[in-house]
């Protein structure tokens, strides 16, 4: 129907499905095309998708035979990405969308893998049932991995490997481990976590094969050179159309050692989450039972697709689940030592630190090389006598130069002796990265943002111009702005404010002298490994300096030997906690420092307005859990009643800390009790305690 102008936008309503739902955001091709082009705002090129797939009776998916199940399985893609309440998309491009045709395209692949099973090319989508939809879901829901699930990528890698050494020549795998040795050391850490099952007595002739094959990527990798598994795809599932062309899990005991040790960390770290899963979570499984219900809108479309009685059953079906864990308390003793090295580097060497790595770009600058070509004696003489009376004489424990300027064997070194060496602050980029880590700490605390928030910042546009506002993207605000996140500002405290300026100080030298071309991103470092320019901060690289900080400063290890390698995440509700602690023992003093407020309900008056209630409420409950742990409970006696009678003990000592939170959590999740400051004046001044009231004595 031809409309007038002023009612074209009436015109995607009026379209049949069957035409409306050849187009998608994401898709760049046309929809009849054999390959298609589809982009969710990636920077580089478009990525493919080949729809010249093979079924197992030997025919192609583009063969005229399986022209339906080929159509029904483009129109799920198109509409995988649409709103389940309407006929638009979702506006998150990068995010909601992706996810959603990452979960449509895992589906497709495992009835394709299980084609002979199903004979999806005798009977098409149509010939699905019931049980074959909720096989489906059921095999998914076994693995947290996708890459195990849908693609039984471990077992299938094992038998590869396994077949690949039969059929590959002895002399050839022998005179392989002769020139490579490095292919035949296998490290404790490969062996302690290795899950591909494999005896290690034939890691190395694998590793050979693999090699001769032209399995290994390049270039190596922080942890050493892996085998390319984009490229083991193409050759493990022909059959599949995403997964021949996307990365699987990584694993480390087939990877070898070049020129590079391999390892990130001096410890095993504490798990994040107080429970890991094995299983898919809920909200997983519900996504990808969602996804599959699509399948039905094939039957508005007029094509072959299961029944609605086969999708129902489907939908209605749920596993075994494992449930989202709690994010792991980090002792508060910990994160306040932390911040407090944090702050005491940053006042001792801070300014120093950059002002060496700013020296060593302008020479390199004036010179026209790379940062790697330098010796150590060159670092030395460039950096100046404060950083060699430091300790520094390298540029970076993982470059590749010494003295004489020949190439090392393995440049870490072993385990023991690097991190010697990074705390005796031997390399400049390890030190200028333990700096970074630091204030990473530090605003991460303080500001209580989202990791993608603090690592997106940028250099020039994250601090106002009076210097009291952060500048950043919220995470959670994409909703109806076509994916774009909403920009919010919140104040600044000070001490992290002079970290941030001069981080951005730095930058404005490089870009001065012509060492950067533009600003990066606020917590971009050299690359450890000496080549020109910055690299951007990513969520890799912002876990990266954390680790480096917190093995520099020996964070406290447990007794199974993991060390608290924190993160953004668990940091976020450390600011109250500390606002919590110092109010308790009537020590404000640091809080006010940092705030620049000298009155305390000023203090607590921008805690409320800056930070989200539900850290807010986590942070009061570790703190009253962490006190009535060890006796003090003065302060919360209505509380200390509700615990009594819950757990049939007045020795608290007994209940584990963590478990304490947990249960005044769901106390203050349910309304029952609030645990706030009160505020009272004497002749001294305004002074504040933390304590516990009860809400509603009736419910409890």
């Amino acid at each position: 129907m031809l409309l007038p102008p002023e009612l074209a936008f009436l015109a995607p309503l009026l379209r049949s499905p069957r035409e409306e739902y050849k187009s998608a955001a994401w898709l760049i091709s046309d929809f009849d095309s054999t390959i298609w082009q589809y982009s969710f705002d990636y920077k580089k090129a478009p990525k493919e998708l080949d729809w010249n797939v093979p079924l197992s009776d030997g025919s192609s998916l583009l063969d005229e035979k399986n022209r339906d199940t080929l159509l029904g399985f483009k129109y799920f893609l198109t509409c995988s990405t649409r709103n389940e309440s309407d006929t638009g998309e979702t506006n998150d491009l990068k995010g909601q969308q992706a996810r959603q045709f990452w979960r449509a395209c895992h589906i497709i692949d495992f009835l394709l893998i299980n084609d002979s099973r199903y004979q999806i090319f005798k009977y098409g989508l149509a010939g699905l049932t019931g049980g074959n939809l909720i096989e489906l879901l059921d095999t998914l829901s076994k693995n947290t991995s996708i890459s195990e699930s849908a693609y039984s990528w471990t077992p299938t890698l094992r038998e590869y490997c396994y077949t690949l050494l039969k059929e590959t020549d002895d002399s050839r795998i022998f005179e392989t481990l002769k020139a490579r040795p490095q292919l035949m050391i296998l490290t404790n850490e490969q062996k302690d976590e290795d899950e591909l099952g494999i005896p290690f007595d034939l890691i190395p002739p694998i590793r050979a094969c693999l090699y001769l094959n032209d399995m290994y990527g390049s270039p190596q990798v922080d942890y050493g050179i892996q085998p390319n598994t984009i490229r083991l795809s193409q050759v493990l599932y022909p059959q599949c159309l995403w997964g021949r062309t996307q990365p699987k899990t990584v694993h480390s005991v087939l990877g070898f050692n070049d020129d590079t040790s391999m390892f990130t960390r001096e410890y095993a770290g504490v798990p994040a989450h107080t429970g890991t899963n094995t299983i898919m979570r809920d909200q997983t499984y519900f996504d990808y039972r969602s996804s599959l219900y699509n399948l039905g809108t094939l039957l508005e479309i007029g094509l072959p697709a299961p029944q609605i009685s086969a999708l129902v059953e489907a939908d209605a079906y749920t596993p075994k689940l494992g449930v989202k864990g709690r994010f792991r308390t980090v002792p508060s003793d910990t994160v306040f030592k932390s911040i407090r090295h944090a702050i005491e580097f940053h006042i001792e060497h801070g300014e120093e630190i950059i002002k060496g790595f700013c020296r060593i770009a302008l020479e390199c600058q004036k010179r026209g090389v790379a940062p790697s070509t330098l010796s150590e004696a060159e670092v030395k003489s460039i950096v100046g006598p404060y950083l060699v009376n430091l300790g520094v004489s390298q540029l970076s424990l993982s470059s590749r130069i010494i003295d004489t300027k020949t190439l090392r064997e393995s440049i870490k070194g072993n385990k023991e002796e690097y991190f010697i060496k990074l705390r005796n602050n031997v390399g400049l980029y390890d030190l200028l990265a333990a700096y970074v880590g630091g204030i990473q700490l530090t605003v991460g605390v303080l500001m209580a943002r989202r990791v993608s928030e603090l690592y997106t910042l940028k250099a020039n546009k994250c601090l106002s111009e009076c210097g009291d506002w952060l500048y950043f993207r919220n995470a959670k605000s994409s909703k109806h702005l076509f994916g774009h996140r909403r920009s919010e500002a919140r104040p600044i405290e000070p001490i992290a404010r002079d970290m941030i300026k001069n981080l951005i100080k730095m930058q404005k030298i490089l870009l001065r002298i012509g060492y950067i071309k533009s600003y990066h991103t606020l917590f971009a470092l050299p690359q450890m490994r000496g080549n020109r320019g910055l690299v951007d901060s990513g969520n890799a690289a912002y876990n990266r300096n954390l680790d480096i900080f917190c093995d520099y400063f020996e964070m406290p290890v447990n007794a199974l030997g993991q060390r608290w390698y924190l993160r953004q995440h668990q940091m976020r509700r450390f600011f109250a906690m500390l606002f919590f602690y110092c109010g308790s023992f009537s020590s404000l003093d640091t809080l006010r420092w940092m705030l620049g407020h000298t009155d305390i309900k000023h203090v607590w008056n921008y805690l409320t307005e800056s930070t989200e209630g539900a850290i807010l409420a986590s942070a009061a409950a570790q703190h009253a859990a962490e006190n009535i742990h060890i006796g003090n409970t003065e302060n919360f006696k209505e509380l200390v009643e509700l615990i009594k009678e819950h757990y049939q003990t007045e020795n608290y000592t007994l209940i584990a800390t963590s478990e304490l939170e947990d249960y005044i959590s769901d106390l203050m999740s349910e309304g029952m009790v609030e645990i706030e400051p009160e505020f009272f004046t004497d002749a001294d001044g305004t002074h504040m305690k933390i304590v516990s009231r009860l809400k509603y004595k009736e419910a409890a």
